[in-house]
Formats: structure tokens, C-alpha cells, sequence
């Protein structure tokens, strides 16, 4: 038994080990490529031009993506231990246009406000419409899995349906709308620090990730446990909103990235949240770097937001699982 621990243990170090190799790779080629190349051999020069794209542009759009990554995937695998359903996630419960409606009220009440107080209005609605809509799916839970994302994905466009409305009203829709795509081509340096809120979140997630795999039992077993269930959900849902309004204000909207990334760890690590955090990061962060460099290549000099490939494939993968699970 001990042998076989070890094994296992070893397997998973040695995985771990190669992902971050991976990641150490795409993060050199995210700060490399670009409409204005630095090769190798400049850098190690240092050539003023050069560490000027590299300190205002590239270096704050790869730790964006990275953090960005790792969050939103966080974000997607706490919320389906909450929910109890690996559908459930901030694409599929409505959290991501909840953050839209928060910062769309902010823009209204406030105006000439900082960031943070679109962060606070939107963590507020985020915590808010998704508490609601967790607590309101508790009877479902059990019966009928494949319902409750689709339920959430309405829920989410009826918000995104009062946000436009308000948009319209107030005149603002189009510049919100091009706002609300996620792009990481406006992360420069002085407008992306807020990001950085994202480390002590990983933290204490982390600290918590034996409290969400018990929680995702249930009431009763977590009670039985010595677990206050009530504060775990609560816990958990401030910590995702946090986490997605950040990105929201940092970048945009990106679905289905909190959905996918999950899912895929789940079904190679297990449903253990504490062990698979790091992998969940990595993948996370892994994917993200993947799809904006596809990005910025495809259509060269040019480049596609990163929301519509990852929204893309993400539909395909998402269609996949649920197909697979319904079977």
C-alpha cells in the first residue's frame, strides 16, 4: 500500500514538474511574440526599445493571462463543489453578467469613482445573483444535472438582457459592450495592477480546499463533520467574486474557460480540490497563454481577442461533456 502511494505521489510530482515546464515555455513565447518580435539574442542584449515593449506591454499581459488562467479556473471548480454539478460555473450561473450588472451600476451611481468601487459594486452583485442562483437550483442538484447549466445560462442572459437595457438608457451600451470582450491588448503597465488581488485569493482558496471537497458532499456530512456548511458557501462565493470581477474589470468577459478546465482535471486527477489546485491553475493558466498566442499568430499582424477563441472552443468541448455525461 505504501509502494503504491508512493508511486502515485511520484507520478503526480513528475506531472506537476513537466506542466510548469510547459507553462515556463508559453510564457517565454507570450513575452516573445507579438507585432514587434524580440528575439532571443536581443534580450540578452537588453536593447532600450525592446525593454520598453517588454516592461509596459508584454510583461503585464503574460502575468494577466497567467493570473487570469489560473483564477477563472479556480473560480469554475469551487463553484462545482458548491453547486454539487460540474456543469456549474461563472459562464453557466450567471456570475459573469452579474458583474456587468454591478460595474453597469457603478458607472451609473458613481461615475467619477475609482476601480474599486466598480470591484466592491461588482463583487456585491456577483456574491449576490450567484448565491441566489445556487440556493435556487439545491432541489435540482440531484435530479437533473444537464437542466441546471442550461437554467444558468438563462439566468445569465436575462441579467445581460437588464444590463443592455440600462446600457440603452443610459446611453452607454456600445462602449460597455466593446469593454465587456475579453482582450488583453489594452494590459499595459499602470492599468492591470489590480490583477495582483488574484495571489492571496490562490492562498486562501488553497487554505479552504479541504472545506469546499467536504462541503461538496453535502449539508448533512459536512455538519456531521464539524463543517458549518452556510460559512463554506459563503466563503467560497466571495472568494469566486472577487476573483471573476477582477478579470471582469482587468480584461473582460471569458467563458467557458472555468467550465472546460475543471472538467479535464477532475477527469485525470479526481474530485480531490486540494490536490488538484495546482493542476487546475496550471491548466488554467496553460490554456489561456495558448489561445492568445493563436491569437496574435492566425491573422499576424493583426490580432483576435482571446474571449472569442477560448468562447469557441469552449462551446465545442462544453457540447462534448455534456453529451458524453448525459449518455
Amino acid at each position: 500500500m505504501t509502494k503504491l502511494y508512493y508511486l502515485k505521489n511520484k507520478t503526480n510530482v513528475i506531472h506537476i514538474v513537466t506542466l510548469y515546464f510547459i507553462l515556463l515555455v508559453a510564457t517565454a513565447a507570450s513575452l516573445l511574440i507579438g507585432v514587434k518580435s524580440i528575439l532571443p539574442n536581443s534580450v540578452t542584449l537588453l536593447k532600450h526599445s525592446d525593454l520598453q515593449i517588454l516592461i509596459i506591454s508584454r510583461i503585464p499581459r503574460t502575468v494577466t493571462l497567467i493570473l487570469t488562467g489560473a483564477g477563472l479556473s479556480i473560480c469554475g471548480i469551487i463553484l462545482q463543489q458548491l453547486s454539487h454539478n460540474k456543469f456549474i460555473s461563472p459562464t453557466t450561473s450567471g456570475t459573469l453578467d452579474s458583474a456587468k450588472l454591478g460595474i453597469l451600476f457603478s458607472l451609473f451611481l458613481f461615475p467619477q469613482y475609482s476601480v474599486f468601487t466598480k470591484l466592491l459594486f461588482s463583487v456585491l452583485f456577483c456574491f449576490g445573483f450567484t448565491l441566489l442562483f445556487i440556493f435556487s437550483i439545491t432541489k435540482l442538484a440531484n435530479r437533473n444535472t444537464v437542466l441546471i447549466p442550461i437554467l444558468g445560462i438563462m439566468f445569465g442572459y436575462t441579467l445581460n438582457s437588464i444590463s443592455n437595457l440600462f446600457g440603452v438608457e443610459l446611453n452607454i451600451v456600445q462602449n460597455m459592450e466593446s469593454w465587456m470582450v475579453g482582450n488583453f491588448t489594452k494590459t499595459l503597465q499602470g492599468q492591470y495592477e489590480i490583477i495582483y488581488l488574484m495571489l492571496p485569493l490562490f492562498v486562501i482558496c488553497y487554505l479552504y480546499a479541504r472545506k469546499f471537497t467536504i462541503a461538496s458532499m453535502g449539508r448533512d456530512f459536512s455538519t456531521s463533520l464539524g463543517i458549518n456548511y452556510q460559512m463554506v458557501v459563503i466563503i467560497g462565493l466571495i472568494l469566486t467574486s472577487i476573483m471573476v470581477s477582477t478579470t471582469i474589470l482587468t480584461v473582460g468577459s471569458l467563458p467557458f474557460i472555468d467550465l472546460i478546465i475543471p472538467n479535464i482535471v477532475a477527469f485525470i486527477h479526481g474530485d480531490n480540490v486540494r490536490k488538484n489546485l495546482p493542476f487546475t491553475a496550471c491548466y488554467g493558466a496553460l490554456a489561456l497563454l495558448i489561445c492568445d498566442i493563436v491569437g496574435r499568430l492566425v491573422i499576424y499582424p493583426y490580432e483576435i481577442p482571446v474571449s472569442m477563441i477560448v468562447g469557441s472552443l469552449g462551446a465545442v468541448i462544453f457540447l462534448i461533456i455534456l453529451t458524453n455525461r448525459n449518455r
